[in-house]
């Protein structure tokens, strides 16, 4: 489902997890279906997603703990534009300054951008 084929244009991540989610356990085992989960996350690593200070950044790393709050790399400011020095930082660890990225707003389509964000990985 998240792979592009002749056949059918690949799901973004959410819609992927909402169709395994859905079988309530009769298409698919749903503790297998929440481990999965766990080791690949809710935004696999390669996953362009914005960020809830309008940022866009790719996902470098999952954490397993808590799949919503992966470890990113930061490429989009939140001006819509392209930074020239991205920076790397972790979700998961929480921060007292409102204005650092906490959390993932939603997962993005990178062909939206001018970019491919596994070059930048």
């Amino acid at each position: 489902m998240r792979s592009q084929r002749n056949y059918q244009q690949s799901f973004p991540t959410d819609r992927i997890l909402a169709v395994l989610k859905r079988s309530d356990g009769l298409q698919f085992d749903q503790h297998l279906v929440r481990r999965f989960v766990q080791l690949i996350g809710i935004y696999p690593v390669g996953n362009l997603v914005r960020l809830n200070t309008g940022e866009v950044a790719v996902v470098m790393n999952v954490y397993a703990a808590d799949p919503y709050r992966p470890h990113v790399r930061v490429l989009v400011g939140r001006d819509g534009k392209r930074l020239e020095l991205t920076y790397e930082l972790n979700l998961w660890e929480t921060a007292e300054d409102r204005q650092r990225p906490s959390s993932i707003v939603a997962p993005l389509d990178p062909a939206d951008f001018q970019f491919d964000p596994l070059l930048l990985m």
